[in-house]
Parts: structure tokens; C-alpha cells; sequence
């Protein structure tokens, strides 16, 4: 069970998505949503660049509109962000920063059960369209799991059909934190887990799958699948199982940068692949 879930917010429609998502597991659960936004005064610094000889009062005055600017955008993003949850009926709280996004996300998530944001992050301030490396950042450093969503994604409905969950699995302390994180997270009786593993030798693989499967049954959950694949993990989700799963369950390494062996070189695949959810469990 899940009572806090941080929403960080930007104008995006990946954004959108983070809060939809955000608004249906809270309900589930009965937990709170906070919206996040963050003035990036950092960034609005740097948009400025340097400063020639006699030119500071003009940078001065340029950096005091850039920041009543991003200050309205702000207030918008609230906004929006306060009527979707009222719409869905949610216990919501918004929260105001200021600083670095990455950072900004990483110390606040300390206090909630996890963040969900987009794949692609669009924090920095001024009119580029490319995305920035806030997601990158925070999974580098944060130990709160991460519920990455695509920027359009209809997730199936609960009530009537099974959630299809692949967890890429290799026996890990990595990927068994990813597994169990998520678990606390999801509607139990409502998803059809598959358990993939990629391993040379079939029958390891089936004794460590085993082993999950037992701990997934002893939580509740009803459907289970475990698959054993020779391929390396990527090309089994690529050609074959990718196409059957609703959200992907992966582990990453915090403060250790972008990412372990298999079950790291996944997480990467499916975050630049990036057209479904993607839970990755901190360690």
C-alpha cells in the first residue's frame, strides 16, 4: 500500500499522463497526490549567458521578467494540476520549489512512496523543445522507485481487463527490490504478472523464477507467467514479450549512475524506447 506520490510537473504531455496515472493508483489506495513544480532559477540564470561591460542592469532586469514569467507558468501548471484532481475526487497538495528540478525531486521524494513523472522532462526554461536530463539525474541519485509514463498512454481499465506486468527478472537484489517496490504499488487482483528471465542455462533459470513466483503468490497475485529466453533480455523484449505488457518492472542502481548489467541495460532500452510505463525500483 502507497499513501504519498509525488507528481513533478511541466508542460508537457508526458505531464498529463503523470497525473492521470498519479489520480488512479491514488484512488486505488487512497493516497494523496502532490504537485510538484520547481522555478528553475538556475536555469533562467544560464538562458541569460554572459554578460558584457556595461550590460548588467539590462541582465538584471531581463533575469526579474524571466522570473515573473516562469512565476505564471508555475501558477498555470497548478492550476491544471488542481482541477484534474478535483475532477477524479483525490486528496491532492501542491508544493512550490526553487532550484535545480533534479535536485529539487530527489530531496522531496525522500518523503513519499514514489515519484511518477515522464520519460522525457521538459523543466528547463525557454522555448527549446529537445528534453532535458532531469529523469536522468534523478534516477542517478533518488532511492524513491520511479513510475515513469510515455507522453500518450491508455492504461487498461482494472474493472475489466487484466494490467499485463513484465518484470525483467535475473535473481538480483536489483530486481527482486524492483519486484517486491512494485508490488506494494499495484492493484494485486487486477494484474497478470510475467516473470522473464534471460539466462544461458534453462533449467537455473526455472529454479530462480520458481522463487519468485512463490513470493508473488504469497502476496495475492492470481495470474502468473514465468518465461525463460536464451536471447539477451532486450531482444526477448523487443521481438517477442514487449508486445504483451502494459507497464515494465526493471531495477536501477541510485547514486551509482545508469545502470547495472541486463536488468540495467533494460531499464536504459525501455527509457529511450520510451512508448509504455516503466516502474524502476531504486536500490
Amino acid at each position: 500500500m502507497i499513501k504519498r506520490i509525488l507528481v513533478p510537473l511541466d508542460f508537457s504531455s508526458y505531464t498529463e499522463t503523470a497525473i492521470q496515472t498519479a489520480c488512479r493508483y491514488a484512488k486505488f489506495h487512497q493516497a494523496e497526490v502532490t504537485g510538484m513544480v520547481i522555478l528553475d532559477v538556475p536555469g533562467i540564470e544560464h538562458s541569460i549567458g554572459p554578460v558584457p561591460l556595461g550590460g548588467e542592469e539590462y541582465a538584471k532586469r531581463l533575469e526579474t521578467h524571466k522570473l515573473k514569467q516562469a512565476q505564471k507558468h508555475i501558477q498555470m501548471l497548478l492550476e491544471r494540476f488542481r482541477i484534474y484532481c478535483e475532477k477524479a475526487k483525490v486528496k491532492h497538495r501542491e508544493a512550490e520549489f526553487q532550484g535545480s528540478p533534479s535536485s529539487s525531486i530527489v530531496e522531496e521524494a525522500l518523503f513519499y512512496d514514489v515519484v511518477i513523472m515522464g520519460l522525457r522532462t521538459f523543466f528547463q526554461f525557454g522555448d527549446s523543445n529537445e528534453p532535458g536530463k532531469t529523469l536522468d539525474h534523478v534516477l542517478a541519485h533518488c532511492e524513491t522507485p520511479i513510475y515513469g509514463v510515455p507522453g500518450t498512454f491508455n492504461e487498461p481499465n482494472w474493472e475489466k481487463q487484466d494490467l499485463h506486468v513484465l518484470v525483467g527478472y535475473d535473481g538480483s537484489q536489483l530486481s527482486i527490490t524492483a519486484m517486491k517496490r512494485f508490488i506494494r504499488m499495484a492493484p494485486i487482483d487486477k494484474i497478470h504478472i510475467k516473470l522473464l528471465m534471460s539466462h544461458f542455462d534453462e533449467a537455473t533459470a526455472k529454479g530462480v523464477l520458481q522463487k519468485a513466483e512463490a513470493y508473488l503468490q504469497a502476496c495475492g497475485v492470481k495470474k502468473i507467467e514465468k518465461a525463460w529466453t536464451p536471447q539477451p533480455i532486450i531482444e526477448a523484449v523487443e521481438e517477442t514479450h514487449g508486445k504483451w505488457a502494459d507497464i515494465f518492472v526493471v531495477g536501477a542502481h541510485s547514486k551509482k549512475g545508469l545502470f547495472d548489467f541486463m536488468v540495467g541495460s533494460l531499464t536504459k532500452w525501455l527509457i529511450k524506447h520510451g512508448q509504455k510505463p516503466v516502474f524502476i525500483g531504486q536500490q
